[in-house]
């Protein structure tokens, strides 16, 4: 199996395996909550799955149970790309939302919620500015005005 990623990775940083599994269990309950895992996965974690959508417990529960690592076949294709983009990405993402003791958040789902909002922007980019649209409503409403001109 291609391993994409380990709660290993954060463990020096965080200074505790259930501190290191932050970033990666809320990477993974993301994952899962907008269909990126592999019909294989969903298989074999359908109890976690199902807590995780139902946003019970911690949610870093599925990451453990798992055994705390990331493997490519545990993605779809589309999942597998937005992780491999999104992981050198997430730990400033994760320090930035949370602060300098970013490794001292509770693992729960309001957390995780902050997190998700930045990820999102990554798996869906970013929104278009009001002003933008705005603009170009304008910009027709002109052509279409110098027309009855």
């Amino acid at each position: 199996m291609s391993e994409v990623a380990t709660v290993d990775d954060y463990l020096q940083e965080a200074g505790a395996l259930n501190k290191a599994m932050l970033p990666l269990g809320f990477l993974l309950a993301f994952c899962a909550q907008h269909r990126l895992l592999s019909q294989e996965f969903t298989q074999q974690r359908a109890d976690q799955l199902s807590s995780v959508r139902l946003q019970e417990g911690q949610v870093t529960t599925l990451f453990a149970a798992h055994g705390a690592t990331l493997y490519a076949s545990d993605f779809t294709p589309q999942g597998l790309e937005f992780v491999r983009g999104y992981l050198p990405q997430l730990s400033a993402d994760f320090a930035q939302t949370f602060g300098p003791d970013c490794f001292d958040i509770e693992d729960e789902w309001s957390n995780y919620q902050q997190l998700a909002d930045l990820m999102i922007r990554h798996l869906l980019g970013q929104p278009r500015s009001k002003s933008r649209s705005r603009g170009l409503w304008s910009t027709i409403k002109t052509r279409v005005s110098m027309l009855w001109r």
